[in-house]
């Protein structure tokens, strides 16, 4: 995912000047909102369900897709899933950090489909998004303004304890306008205030990290997953906590845990097991510090590591 950028888009950057995009590239730093490294959005498209799942220790995210009347007259579930779908979100995310003085929730989204995959890492070999991409980002864009999540933490068991919960809206309102060549110039997001002000505290995360997670290079053994790039992210969150941790290490997280957080589509769980260690050596090789402890049988142990970034440098003013 890069982050160069020319004197000519920034005037789509909601006011930010050169400046400040030169200093955000030569930290070579992106962010994801902390929330979002704490579970994993389905890989591919779940299909026609009202939710999808996933847990974390205690616990529970619910997420609820956005929805649309079809073609047929049918109100169908548009989801937001795969590798472009965690890059909108992280996108989002550093919009946002950008911007962290400003109230202004708005938005706005680049005005060619063709700058915004540029923004995003995704490269075709002509150089021009293929006319697949025309519908799959505007699918995914109102996916990702639509997204909403419930969260609910259990303490404690049936006879005594607690329930906390809340529910994570991405965005208050959106415009998104579309045509065979160009995003429409006024499609907006207007973030929730609440979603808005966590992604202010985002997680921030390697943008050479990202690219190279989510690009098809013998460097990531072939055709990427997003499990990847989300126990990056997850990595990265954890790490932090990690510095204010008296231990300095977690206790084992066991690979069912694992498995129920980053959303195990395998048949057993051996298999998922395999591919989750095939992905920790794909982070490995971007993060060579990452200190984890793989006990077989068992799980994994984080131990506190050196971060994967830059200390941060204040924005240029």
């Amino acid at each position: 995912m890069s982050n160069t950028t020319t004197s000519d888009d920034v005037s789509l950057r909601n006011g930010h000047t050169g400046a400040e995009w030169q200093q955000l590239n030569s930290q070579e730093r992106v962010y994801l909102m902390s929330d979002f490294c704490k579970f994993s959005l389905p890989y591919t498209d779940p299909g026609n369900i009202e939710a999808w799942r996933r847990t974390n220790g205690h616990t529970l995210y619910t997420v609820h897709p956005a929805e649309h009347i079809g073609a047929d007259g049918y109100i169908h579930p548009n989801w937001l899933y795969g590798k472009i779908g965690r890059l909108l979100l992280i996108w989002l995310s550093t919009q946002v950090v950008l911007r962290k003085t400003d109230e202004n929730r708005t938005v706005t989204l680049p005005r060619s489909l063709n700058r915004l995959m540029r923004d995003l890492g995704v490269e075709r070999a002509s150089g021009k998004p293929n006319s697949r991409d025309y519908a799959r980002f505007r699918t995914a864009l109102t996916a990702a303004a639509g997204l909403h999540i419930t969260v609910t933490t259990y303490d404690g068991d049936d006879a005594a304890g607690s329930v906390r919960g809340q529910n994570l809206i991405v965005a208050d309102e959106y415009e998104i306008t579309w045509s065979a060549q160009t995003i429409g110039q006024d499609s907006t997001i207007t973030l929730n205030k609440n979603t808005y002000e966590r992604m202010q505290n985002s997680t921030p995360l390697d943008a050479a990290a990202v690219l190279l997670l989510t690009s098809t290079s013998p460097f990531t053994r072939g055709r990427s997953r997003g499990q990847d790039l989300d126990l990056y992210c997850w990595l990265n969150a954890r790490n932090y906590a990690l510095t204010h941790s008296p231990t300095r290490q977690t206790s084992p997280i066991t690979w069912q845990q694992l498995a129920q957080q980053f959303g195990n589509t395998y048949t057993n769980l051996h298999d998922f097991v395999k591919r989750f260690k095939i992905s920790l050596e794909n982070v490995r090789m971007v993060w060579p510090d990452l200190n984890v402890e793989v006990i077989n049988g068992t799980g994994i142990v984080l131990h506190q590591s050196k971060r994967s970034v830059k200390p941060k440098m204040k924005l240029a003013i």
